[in-house]
């Protein structure tokens, strides 16, 4: 029965010295576990900004004048008759606390 005692002390100082040393196998594990959820969670980035990509492009395979807008639009080019627009928002102290200016 003591042999038990002692084997079971064994097992569990072991246990101990392997839970608390990063060295160890469980060290390395908890932190190939945290990394493994932050691939996953950056995985999951990717893939919902490929789904929105692949979107935009069969959207613009749909229409034929999608893809010359979207160039005219990313470039600020215009058609020859046309005026290209641009609204920049007002980046003053009053604007952003809902105060009229003068």
């Amino acid at each position: 029965m003591r042999a038990v005692g002692l084997g079971t002390l064994i097992i569990a100082a072991l246990a101990m010295t392997a839970l608390l040393d990063r060295d160890s196998g469980v060290g390395i594990w908890l932190e190939l576990r945290d990394d493994l959820a932050s691939a996953s969670a950056r995985v999951d980035v990717l893939v919902a900004q490929n789904d929105s990509l692949q979107r935009e492009i069969e959207l613009l395979e749909a229409d034929p004048t999608a893809i010359d807008r979207a160039i005219r639009e990313e470039m600020d080019l215009a058609l020859p008759g046309e005026v290209v627009v641009r609204f920049v928002p007002d980046a003053s102290p009053a604007s952003t606390t809902g105060e009229d200016g003068p």
